[in-house]
C-alpha cells in the first residue's frame, strides 16, 4: 500500500502581516487624534464659570497677614515635668568597670580548664577565690571591659560557645 503525498501549504510571509497590523493601528491612531480633537469642548475662563479667583501675589509684595497666633498660645500653655530621668554622667565621675564571670568552682583544677577555653578564644581571664560558707570558690572572669558595648561583644562569643557568663560592674 502505497501513502499519500502530504500537500506542503504555502507559508505567508510574515512581514506582510506585521506590515497590515503596524498600518492599521497607525491609521486607529490618526483617527482618534482627529476626532477627539473636534468632539473635545474648548475650557471657559474662570469668570465666566462663575468662580472667585485670587491673585497671586507678585515676588515683590509682601503679605500683610502674619499668623501670630503661636506667640499668644505659648505663655498660656501649661508645661508638665517628667520625673524619673537619670542625671547625665559627669567627666568627674569615676569610670565603671565591667567584667564577666564564666564560672564559679569549687576544685581549682575545673577553674584553670575553663580559663584555658576562654584564653583559647582570646579572651583576658584571670581566677579570683572567694571564701563562702567556710568553703573556698574558684570565680573564672573576663575582663575588664571598657564600655557596656565590649561586654555584650564578649558575652555573644561566650553565647555562641555555649559558655554561660553573668555580667559584674565594679570590681570583681
Amino acid at each position: 500500500m502505497q501513502r499519500k503525498p502530504i500537500p506542503q501549504r504555502k507559508t505567508k510571509s510574515h512581514l506582510a502581516s506585521y506590515l497590515f497590523g503596524v498600518g492599521s493601528g497607525l491609521l486607529m491612531a490618526i483617527l482618534y487624534t482627529t476626532f477627539s480633537q473636534e468632539t473635545s469642548p474648548t475650557p471657559e475662563p474662570a469668570q465666566s464659570r462663575g468662580l472667585a479667583t485670587t491673585p497671586t501675589p507678585s515676588p515683590d509684595q509682601k503679605t500683610d497677614q502674619i499668623d501670630w497666633s503661636f506667640y499668644d498660645l505659648f505663655p498660656q500653655a501649661e508645661v508638665s515635668t517628667v520625673t524619673g530621668y537619670q542625671d547625665a554622667k559627669r567627666l568627674t565621675d569615676p569610670k565603671t568597670t565591667y567584667h564577666l564571670q564564666a564560672g564559679s568552682f569549687s576544685v581549682a583544677r575545673d577553674a584553670d580548664e575553663r580559663r584555658a577555653e576562654l584564653l583559647l578564644l582570646g579572651l583576658t581571664v584571670f581566677i579570683t577565690q572567694k571564701e563562702v560558707d567556710g568553703s573556698l570558690w574558684h570565680r573564672v572572669m573576663i575582663g575588664p571591659f571598657e564600655s557596656e558595648t565590649y561586654l555584650n561583644r564578649a558575652q555573644t562569643l561566650l553565647a555562641a560557645n555555649e559558655i554561660s557568663s553573668i555580667p559584674i560592674t565594679g570590681e570583681p
